[in-house]
């Protein structure tokens, strides 16, 4: 990305402020604590997206429109997927956005270049709940939550780190799978579910959790659900339509053709890796059963008091 623009001017790092974590092959790897987020060094240098440091409080002071929704997922569980269906739902319209989902993405913005974006909003982010503006729980703002089983967003994110242009992953996907199982990507998976699942169950947030196995094998009536929760009421017709529009072809086809890209080409460069497979179960293709038995011992101990089910087949 040497010839992309970077578009935001970034604070100081203070030698106090790094944390260097040996990655296991004797190198060390340089990242910033940010709200209990690790965040690489270079992601922040990059100047491509907004210092974290700065953003996330800015995130939380942000004033919000009585009618915004906030589609919150754990990076590579279908965000793209939902948040242009969520945008055909409340705009009428089975027409893709031209814009790519990075321009709503919170953590890639700062709030005020929200400002110009017309009612209704879909602000989509991969950050913690509890990072999300305060006004979306004192004003009871929508907030949609979309899962996927952990296996196949390692899997995915795996590759798809690989051909990140801010930060690749260059490493194996045996040490890739003892981050994703331990520390986490950005933030521990189990950490960032478990504390959705406490939000939901305490009524913090008015939320409705999305599936995305679910979505996938059984779209309209998923679609309909989300409809209704986001007081849409669109009839079945155009909810067929909707799903026939969103599948991975369409979105793929889309990405390709419809989605006009950042004049800094940012958006270009990340969007390249988005569209792999969109399969359920595709992590059997990658993961080893040893790996697989070995993850399945940490999710039932993390996961034993959740309520939450997740679908590992097809």
């Amino acid at each position: 990305m040497a010839d992309v623009k970077p578009r935001y001017t970034i604070g100081e790092i203070k030698e106090e402020d790094i944390v260097r974590i040996p990655d296991g092959k004797g190198n060390i790897k340089e990242v910033i604590n940010v709200e209990d987020m690790v965040v690489p060094i270079k992601m922040i240098k990059s100047g491509h997206i907004p210092d974290m440091r700065d953003n996330l409080k800015k995130i939380r002071a942000m004033q919000c429109r009585e009618d915004d929704v906030f589609l919150c997922a754990y990076m590579r569980s279908g965000t793209h997927w939902v948040w242009e269906i969520a945008n055909m739902l409340t705009t009428g319209k089975l027409d893709y956005l031209t814009q790519p989902k990075e321009s709503a993405m919170m953590e890639f913005n700062y709030p005020e270049e929200f400002d110009e974006m017309p009612s209704r909003r879909i602000l989509n982010t991969h950050i913690p709940l509890r990072l999300l503006p305060t006004e979306v729980k004192d004003k009871k703002l929508k907030v949609i939550f979309v899962q996927r089983n952990p296996k196949d967003v390692m899997v995915s994110s795996f590759h798809f780190l690989q051909k990140a242009k801010i930060v690749p992953f260059e490493g194996t996907f045996e040490e890739y799978f003892m981050l994703f199982s331990t520390l986490g990507i950005m933030v521990n998976w189990f950490d960032y579910t478990l504390e959705a699942e406490k939000a939901m169950k305490d009524k913090e947030l008015d939320m409705h959790v999305i599936s995305y196995e679910q979505l996938k094998k059984d779209p309209v009536p998923t679609i309909k659900r989300l409809s209704e929760f986001l007081g849409t009421d669109r009839n079945d017709e155009f909810i067929t339509k909707v799903a026939d529009k969103c599948s991975f072809k369409g979105m793929k086809k889309a990405n390709e053709e419809v989605k006009i890209k950042d004049k800094f080409k940012f958006e270009e460069e990340i969007m390249k890796g988005h569209y792999r497979k969109g399969e359920i179960g595709d992590w059997k293709n990658t993961m080893t059963v040893a790996q697989s038995e070995q993850f399945d011992e940490i999710f039932a101990d993390r996961m034993k008091d959740s309520s939450f089910k997740f679908d590992f087949s097809k």
